[in-house]
């Protein structure tokens, strides 16, 4: 199976006149990072400024900020810690992404939330 070999074999790129190997668990590592970053910068964004993701209520701004951190630390701790992460940190992402589908559901609907 080449595509399996493709996605197992480590991967080289040169950038800036430096090479970087990257395998499976390197490439899982730089999304992890990449998604925890940018639910920390959403959530740290929303904090200090009060600007939302969008016109977004507040409820899918949530979840989407939890899904990608908690999404990113399961991708972080996958090889180290497989238990944590299969058994907390994924579901916990699925939940909250699943929450802040239900949040735009709702709001596309007609039905306000989270507004006081």
């Amino acid at each position: 199976m080449p595509s399996l070999d493709f996605l197992n074999a480590a991967h080289s790129v040169r950038l800036f006149g430096i090479t970087l190997s990257l395998g499976p668990s390197g490439i899982l590592a730089i999304v992890g990072w990449a998604m925890f970053a940018a639910g920390a910068l959403l959530a740290v964004r929303e904090r200090l400024t009060g600007a939302k993701l969008g016109t977004l209520p507040p409820l899918v701004s949530a979840g989407a900020t939890l899904g990608a951190m908690s999404a990113g630390l399961g991708l972080l701790l996958l090889e180290t810690y497989p238990t944590f992460a299969r058994q907390f940190c994924l579901p916990y992402a699925l939940l909250a992404f699943a929450a802040a589908v239900v949040g735009h559901a709702l709001q596309a609907g007609g039905r306000p939330i989270g507004e006081e």
